[in-house]
């Protein structure tokens, strides 16, 4: 029996269904996300060869574990000078765990000035929006795929913006177009705009937190012109909307097919909207005495299932694209908790097949927005020592969810492991090569096991 706390009957959701819960779990990560891989080597001319050695290792996988990038090198001393050790700190506990990372590009931090934007690393200091530039150097350095957020958002925008929606149009044409210009192929995905239920479900045209709004956001076809003008501006990046978590998994707001997000993307969809992803967030942003009543379809299996049943009718990839699980202070306990909450959540998040990402929103606590610091939703302390949720993720991602294969002499190499990308490391005639390669799910409808038996080819 477990201890006495507010938080534990959240935990309790899971146990009541763990037997059909971890079958479901088990089956759908061996379903969706591993695959088995053969791998046949040959010369520069095509003829094949066997190699002595073969070592196979996973360096990331094709699931998108990922969390914001509004902290990198951000931190600053008491006299306001770049902490080194802290952001140094930052940076690798960063590429430890994700392959996936967010790059602000609000408009009104990035654009302050109009036709001025803050895209070089000498840009001016805004706290918790790095230059773009950063952004993007960083994600290449460590092969981290780069999500932006967001072209367009009712709230953070400039103070310059227009009155007029035409004119709003017109500035926002130019934003898109200025940063195609440096970043077009950078961005692997994006949040084309974001909380457009919150939005209409309020009706109001100030966001309530001293920023602009976006005049255009009551405007009929608002949506298909930033869908259209995204597409235009970055052919090759995801396009997603993006949504607020009460909106998708909230009690009274999730009624299957009928919920207000759900009808929202399937009337875009019809009128040939350019949606390529669906996002839905995961703040677990409640009082911790109310928690359970408030917060709790949100640590609720089964309802979860239901969500992302539902939405994968839509047949597109669907990121948990802000994921905040509150530990709510630095007590043993308090942490041990949302740890074991990250590591039933993300377990179930993982196994279903339409879900391709799960993005944490702030990686240390005390560097949140706002009031949100109260929640301690961080997965490092705010001195960078690592709390149980990180190493919990850290088990999963690096060891329990990774493939390593090693074998000998052979011309054709079968083994079985997860999505995502390896490096192959093999010996021939005295000589050691490496080479990498992406070992990816099939999408062809076909059962994952024949379909995935694929050969890959490996030259010398």
């Amino acid at each position: 029996m477990r201890p006495t706390h507010p938080r534990y009957p959240l935990l309790e959701r899971f146990d009541r269904y763990s037997q059909y819960i971890t079958p479901a779990i088990n089956r759908g990560i061996a379903e969706h996300r591993r695959g088995v891989f053969s791998l046949s080597f040959t010369d520069r001319e095509g003829n094949a060869v066997t190699p002595d050695t073969v070592s196979v290792r996973q360096m990331s996988h094709e699931f998108g574990f990922g969390c914001s990038l509004f902290l990198l090198d951000q931190f600053r001393t008491p006299e306001n000078e770049p902490d080194t050790e802290k952001n140094r700190a930052y940076r690798e506990a960063f590429a430890k765990l994700f392959s996936v990372g967010v790059a602000p590009i609000y408009w009104d931090a990035l654009e302050p000035v109009r036709g001025k934007p803050r895209f070089s690393p000498d840009s001016e200091y805004i706290w918790r929006r790095p230059p773009l530039d950063t952004v993007r150097d960083y994600c290449r350095e460590n092969n981290i795929r780069m999500k932006a957020h967001c072209l367009a958002y009712n709230s953070f925008n400039p103070d310059w913006l227009p009155e007029f929606p035409r004119d709003v149009d017109i500035a926002l044409t130019e934003r898109a177009e200025a940063l195609s210009d440096r970043y077009r192929y950078d961005f692997t995905d994006m949040d084309v705009i974001n909380e457009m239920s919150w939005v209409y479900k309020n009706c109001y045209k100030h966001s309530g937190n001293g920023k602009r709004d976006l005049p255009t956001v009551d405007e009929p076809f608002h949506e298909r012109f930033c869908f259209d003008l995204a597409k235009r501006c970055f052919p090759l990046t995801r396009l997603f909307w993006n949504e607020g978590c009460f909106e998708t998994f909230g009690a009274g707001n999730y009624i299957g097919t009928r919920s207000r997000y759900y009808l929202m993307l399937e009337r875009q969809l019809s009128l040939g909207t350019k949606i390529e992803g669906i996002g839905m967030q995961f703040h677990a942003f409640t009082g911790k005495d109310s928690e359970i009543q408030s917060a709790g379809p949100l640590y609720d299996p089964l309802r979860l299932i239901d969500v992302f049943d539902t939405y994968s009718r839509f047949g597109l990839p669907i990121h948990l694209s802000e994921v905040s699980i509150p530990s709510w202070s630095n007590e043993p306990e308090d942490e041990e908790i949302q740890a074991e909450l990250v590591e039933r959540l993300v377990s179930l998040w993982f196994s279903r097949k339409n879900v391709e990402a799960a993005i944490w929103w702030n990686l240390v606590d005390g560097t949140a927005y706002g009031d949100e610091n109260r929640f301690h939703a961080g997965l490092l302390r705010n001195d960078m020592t690592p709390k149980p949720a990180y190493r919990v993720l850290d088990r999963l991602i690096n060891h329990e969810w990774h493939t390593e294969y090693e074998t000998g002499n052979a011309d054709r190499v079968i083994f079985e492991g997860f999505y995502g990308d390896y490096e192959i490391t093999f010996t021939h005639d005295g000589k050691k090569y490496t080479r990498k390669a992406h070992l990816f799910r099939d999408t062809t409808g076909y059962d994952n096991r024949l379909a995935d038996y694929r050969t890959t080819r490996v030259e010398i």
